[in-house]
């Protein structure tokens, strides 16, 4: 089974990811990582030296690497935007949702987030495509409860 978790940057979809991974004894991949490993550069360089295009392109690229291998996928917070369609296809969606407020005290303007700078802007553009991932779990909550949701909503869904 493939699992992605999706949603607006900061909203916890590594450590959550790599958290239910682990107690689930599941495999977790890192799409931004997979991107600057097979890249050789970092995400912010990607943005700087060749644009979003490219940056997009790479990261499909990088989902239909790793489709056959199970695992919990964190992906970038527009990966889903753009790869919505075929995501869904392929593997369980997870929408880790998250006020705007609450990003914002998580993810200072000082990011080195290329795309931080019209933050808001993006997220209320995106919310109504994040809503259509498979399952939404409410991730403005501690840590503990967000991954019990998860794991049970995954129980269930392969019941």
């Amino acid at each position: 089974m493939k699992i992605f978790l999706t949603g607006f940057m900061g909203s916890g979809k590594s450590i959550i990811g790599r958290t239910v991974a682990s107690q689930m004894l599941w495999p977790f991949r890192d799409l931004d990582s997979d991107i600057e490993i097979h890249a050789r550069k970092s995400i912010a360089a990607i943005f700087e030296e060749e644009g979003e295009d490219k940056f997009r392109q790479l990261e499909t690229e990088a989902l239909q690497r790793i489709v056959s291998d199970p695992s919990i996928t964190a992906t970038g917070g527009g990966c889903f935007i753009f790869n919505r369609e075929w995501m869904l296809q392929n593997g369980t969606v997870i929408y880790l949702e998250v006020p705007f407020e609450i990003l914002a005290q998580r993810i200072t303007a000082e990011s080195s987030r290329p795309l931080w700078r019209n933050a808001e802007k993006l997220f209320k553009e995106r919310q109504d495509q994040y809503r259509q991932a498979h399952l939404t779990v409410d991730a403005n909550r501690p840590m503990n409860e967000v991954i019990a949701d998860i794991r049970k909503l995954l129980q269930e869904k392969n019941q």
